[in-house]
């Protein structure tokens, strides 16, 4: 059975859209030599990168008004990956485009799933089954949040401070998971600070006797310990227990990339192709 990646993308549609038809020599040449390692980065089938390069120059130099083969595909999923970071990724045995729909519709909208799997980015559609992408636009990425959220917080910057050492975590690792939720870090104790997160190793000390006057001056702030970080980081909607753990882990990944890349002015978008593991070396 053939084997399928699901790879969620923050980045900007718009860098991809750029390079269609840009007649931007540079840019075709870096491509075509990007194409090995976007094989492998991508874990693409390597019967599918066929005629690509070619594909590749005619996407960049004079785009057609549709695309009508596997090559094209391919030369357009490439772009795309570069333009982007990978947020998550998840496998299936065969094409599974309902793997999402669970969490779609636990956040009020099945409907979105299709978008997010299947739709064009600048106007163009994937002719293929081998290869597919989507996206969601910014009304139903802040309908979603809403929802996910319980209210509007989302759409306000937040930033936190961590004291004390995390018990199962390295500072630089929660400051990354905390980014990736769409909320800011800084080291030092400020007026604009939303959070601080206390460590069970050490007591936060300085931090908090200063955290403490922030609020007794009327800024709220919120103080957590490691269970309130780890609240932090998940939906308020939280998915229902029933649920298959890998339905569950979909659901969080989703809500998490939603929030950061609201926070962050992003987009979010699938790429969903035939994958070989094989190839996926880097």
């Amino acid at each position: 059975m053939t084997l399928f990646a699901y790879d969620i993308y923050s980045g900007f549609i718009e860098d991809t859209l750029n390079v269609l038809g840009s007649r931007d020599m540079t840019l075709m040449e870096r491509y075509q030599r990007l194409g090995d390692y976007s094989q492998r980065a991508l874990g693409l089938v390597p019967e599918v990168m066929d005629g690509w390069d070619k594909a590749l120059e005619k996407l960049i130099m004079n785009p057609p008004g549709e695309l009508t083969t596997l090559a094209e595909a391919v030369a357009l999923i490439i772009i795309m990956r570069d333009a982007g970071q990978r947020r998550f990724r998840i496998i299936t045995e065969g094409r599974r485009d309902d793997l999402l729909q669970p969490a779609f519709t636990h956040l009020g909208h099945a409907d979105y799933n299709r978008d997010f799997i299947h739709s064009e980015i600048g106007g163009f559609s994937s002719p293929v089954p081998e290869i597919d992408w989507g996206f969601l636009d910014i009304n139903q990425v802040e309908t979603l949040l809403h929802e996910a959220m319980g209210d509007d917080s989302f759409k306000e910057t937040k930033t936190a401070v961590i004291a004390g050492r995390l018990s199962n975590m390295a500072r630089p690792d929660a400051e990354h998971a905390l980014i990736d939720v769409g909320i800011e870090t800084q080291n030092s104790i400020s007026h604009n600070i939303d959070y601080l997160i206390l460590g069970s190793k050490g007591t936060g000390g300085t931090k908090h006797d200063k955290v403490q006057n922030l609020k007794n001056g009327g800024r709220k702030i919120t103080v957590l310990d490691e269970a309130g970080f780890e609240a932090l980081l998940r939906s308020p909607k939280r998915p229902p227990e029933n649920w298959l753990p890998q339905d569950k882990e979909n659901y969080e990944d989703l809500v998490r990339s939603l929030r950061h890349i609201w926070a962050f002015g992003l987009d979010l978008y699938c790429l969903s192709f035939a994958y070989d593991p094989e190839e996926n070396i880097i």
